[in-house]
């Protein structure tokens, strides 16, 4: 049996004894599995975090707060979790709310696709009547991979299939002495493999989260706190005197700049907003505009807000350069405030179709937006601020 079969491979618990066998990569000698898994329990009922999901299991909670996890930290989702599941408390709520309403809740957390997937995930539940109970039925959910299946499965339903994040990548790779791309798909195999024999048939998601947790405040990835370890003894990592060496950190992708004029607007009292095509497909933010090379961003703004809104703008002020980033993309924006006038009737166009909303600052919030929003409408306001005086 291959390192990929077994990595790819689910158990239920009546397999979940003959899984005690697995094949490992040459260099690397089974852990005793047991004595792990042992010192793995005893550190978690001592030192986890108090958070709210993991007081419950019910599977829409647990599937939520896994999500959030991704690319967001505890501390930011604390807060963030319960108001999601106070306005969608159940996978039929989520269903039966409009994509602009899930987005509008997930304002500020990033990564939106999560958010999509969510929904469509919770209209295939809230379709077949009931929350899927196995590994397969959860891979077949929009948006839910082997890690979230793993997790929502071993903690709601004792399947017991390990989790592969940064933080179990990180710990495992560190006890057997991997220096490998943390990254790569192989990596993740082998992981999966080294995991598998480690996780108990009761208690699986205690397990899974034990491992990490360790990886999120004891095995970080840079200084990590060997001596509160509780595998310490067992690490190769530790014993070759450079833990932080291990895994290998993957290359970056090396990141693009964008440059783009933005304008902020009142018209009676409300600020003029359009939906995003630029950063998060379907957000309201301000018009934004590219910047092609060797044009001055203020003649951008001036001609894009023409095509825009059918009106000229004037008395341009430059507010500030805001910077903002999204994945592997920079973005440096020239952030102007004005005043409209119709243009002349010899230069009078038809606007663009773009959907044009006028909203008061305090109406933003209950629609859908991301970061670089309200980055403008702080500099917008400090701006003004400064000219008041």
């Amino acid at each position: 049996m291959s390192i990929e079969r077994a990595a790819k491979a689910t158990v239920s618990p009546s397999q979940s004894r003959s899984m005690r066998q697995v094949w490992y990569p040459r260099h690397v000698q089974p852990m005793p599995s047991c004595d792990v898994t042992r010192r793995l329990a005893r550190w978690y009922r001592v030192h986890k975090r108090d958070v709210p999901w993991r007081r419950t299991r019910d599977p829409h909670a647990v599937w939520i707060s896994e999500v959030m996890l991704q690319q967001t930290t505890v501390e930011v989702i604390a807060s963030r979790w319960e108001r999601f599941l106070r306005r969608f408390p159940t996978v039929e709520a989520l269903a039966r709310a409009t994509e602009r309403e899930v987005l509008a809740e997930w304002s500020g957390l990033g990564y939106y696709a999560r958010a999509r997937n969510l929904h469509h995930a919770a209209r295939a539940i809230a379709e077949a009547g009931a929350f899927p109970r196995t590994l397969e039925g959860l891979r077949a959910l929009p948006g839910i991979g082997a890690y979230t299946a793993a997790a929502v499965g071993s903690i709601c339903f004792q399947i017991p299939e390990p989790v592969v994040d940064g933080n179990v990548v990180r710990v495992l790779c560190r006890l057997h002495g991997l220096r490998l791309d943390s990254k790569a798909p192989a990596t993740l195999a082998k992981v999966r493999a080294l995991a598998r024999p480690l996780i108990p048939a009761r208690n699986p998601g205690d397990h899974n989260q034990a491992v990490m947790e360790l990886g999120a405040l004891v095995c970080t990835p840079r200084a990590p706190r060997c001596g509160a370890c509780p595998l310490r003894t067992l690490c190769r990592a530790t014993a070759s005197g450079k833990p932080d060496g291990f895994p290998r950190a993957p290359r970056r992708p090396q990141p693009r700049t964008i440059y783009l004029a933005a304008g902020v607007v009142e018209r009676e009292k409300k600020i003029l907003l359009v939906e995003d095509e630029e950063l998060v497909p379907g957000h309201l933010v301000v018009p934004l505009f590219r910047i092609p090379a060797g044009e001055r961003s203020a003649n951008v703004l001036r001609r894009g807000w023409r095509r825009l809104a059918g009106r000229d703008a004037i008395a341009l002020e430059r507010v500030a350069t805001l910077r903002h980033s999204v994945l592997d993309r920079r973005y440096l924006v020239s952030l102007f405030t004005f005043e409209e006038k119709p243009p002349a009737p010899a230069l009078r166009r038809p606007p663009e179709s773009r959907r044009v909303r006028l909203l008061s600052p305090s109406q933003i919030s209950r629609h859908a937006h991301g970061g670089l929003l309200l980055k403008v409408l702080a500099a917008w306001r400090a701006h003004r601020a400064r000219h008041a005086r």
